[in-house]
């Protein structure tokens, strides 16, 4: 069953398939590229992540003054990029790409996030009437990156009162995770997400 972990935005607890953890921040999500079945990684693109060793909830990372600029554009690309993915989830998910959110994403993941809005239309799925998912944090972490990657924002998002049910009402998931947004200059010369990883959480705190 493919399932958008709602993205960030992918992806929620309890759908199973390729949620868009990231790409969608609607169904719980192990880490991996742009979660397939079960949060297993798909691959939203290729290359390796670095990253400094660390642990517990990602610590924001001073950036370089040549970077504020670049890092404040990756920043509105991603909460441009969530609203439209909450309003999609409420509308009842999307046969295509909605309007205007190909500003925002490329390459595979936008091909995730079509995947995971249509799988939404056609069981009937929605985000529960009335709520929305919350951006609990979003942190610059220049340290972690792809090769190809140009900035890398770490965020967290709660949707645990904001879940996705079925026709019935019925609460397919929702929860809280983590994820890692890769972003990269597209050929119309914009910052898009073209990748991102995920992983299920217990809360967005500390």
């Amino acid at each position: 069953m493919i399932v958008m972990a709602r993205v960030m935005t992918w992806w929620r607890t309890g759908l199973a398939g390729a949620g868009l953890c990231s790409v969608l921040v609607v169904a719980g999500c192990g880490s991996g590229d742009a979660p397939g079945p079960g949060g297993s990684s798909v691959g939203s693109s290729s290359g390796p992540v670095s990253a400094s060793p660390s642990s517990g909830s990602p610590v924001s990372s001073a950036v370089s003054p040549g970077e504020e600029e670049l890092y404040a554009e990756a920043e509105r690309v991603y909460r441009a990029y969530f609203e439209l993915e909450q309003d999609t989830f409420a509308a009842g998910g999307a046969e295509s790409l909605p309007e205007g959110m190909d500003q925002y994403v490329t390459g595979r993941f936008a091909e995730l996030i079509v995947e995971a809005f249509a799988q939404v239309f056609d069981k009937g799925w929605r985000m529960q009437p009335g709520t929305r998912a919350r951006i609990v944090y979003v942190n610059r972490t220049p340290e972690i990156a792809r090769e190809d990657s140009v900035a890398t924002l770490s965020t967290c998002v709660d949707s645990s009162q904001s879940p996705i049910v079925d026709a019935e009402d019925n609460i397919i998931g929702g929860g809280y995770n983590t994820y890692r947004f890769f972003f990269r200059y597209d050929d119309d010369g914009l910052l898009k997400i073209y990748g991102s990883n995920a992983e299920r959480a217990d809360s967005c705190e500390g």
